[in-house]
């Protein structure tokens, strides 16, 4: 457990489900070459997509402009499309909160 390598769930979730702006610059991060710089030229300007965490979103899909989308303020691994979202997703999310939150503190500690 004291390596990045461990998954978060949400982003991954998030990205299977990207805009084109979203995945384009996920790939750019990670490619060593100048093959996507003209593809991102033309992707830069659509609006990133991000989804909400709340399995009973009311929007089509739980996406919204990743902008727009408000961060568990524990783990910081869950995003949701509101206040609203946020507390009526708690209940399923507080156990993930709560290992998300110990596994970073176990990072730091071995670092």
């Amino acid at each position: 457990l004291n390596t990045r390598a461990f998954p978060n769930w949400p982003k991954i979730r998030e990205l299977y489900a990207a805009d084109m702006h979203t995945l384009v610059s996920f790939l750019k991060k990670r490619i060593p070459c100048s093959c996507l710089d003209e593809t991102y030229k033309e992707v830069k300007s659509i609006p990133k997509i991000g989804l909400c965490c709340n399995p009973e979103c009311p929007l089509p899909c739980g996406m919204t402009e990743r902008s727009a989308t408000k961060c568990c303020s524990r783990c910081r691994a869950s995003n949701y499309c509101s206040r609203e979202c946020q507390v009526a997703a708690w209940q399923d999310h507080k156990g993930e909160c709560k290992f998300y939150t110990e596994l970073k503190a176990k990072f730091k500690e071995n670092k």
